[in-house]
């Protein structure tokens, strides 16, 4: 068992698994991005993954990815509802790196967090 409130290990291997698949996922889809249009059009795709990860990552003990992904996740479905959102294409693709980073090990995303925020409250 995980020290993570008796989570199992295999689950956390899994649940590990499926978010770095999630990741790559997206890190794909944003290869192909250049600008907050390009994002704009494949919201769609992006925030399947997110969703998954907004889901997982809690669960898992990452509450601080998990944070984040709830938050890109509410500006993915206002962008997907038609919503014009200046300024996502930096901090999506910085989310992703520093969310990649912290499954390897902790890593401090209070800075994106607080970037990814700020756009929260614009648009809500």
């Amino acid at each position: 068992m995980s020290e993570i409130t008796g989570i199992s290990d295999e689950f956390i291997k899994v649940a590990t698994l499926e978010i770095n698949e999630e990741l790559s996922h997206i890190s794909k889809i944003l290869n192909s991005c250049q600008d907050d249009n390009d994002i704009a059009k494949n919201s769609t795709k992006i925030e399947k993954h997110m969703h998954n990860i907004k889901g997982l990552a809690p669960m898992m003990g990452k509450e601080n990815i998990g944070n984040v992904a709830k938050q890109l996740d509410v500006i993915l479905k206002k962008i997907m509802e038609g919503t014009k959102v200046d300024g996502i294409f930096g901090p999506l693709c910085t989310s992703i790196e520093q969310m990649r980073m912290n499954m390897e090990k902790p890593y401090e995303m209070t800075k994106v967090q607080k970037e990814v925020s700020k756009i929260v409250l614009k648009i809500i």
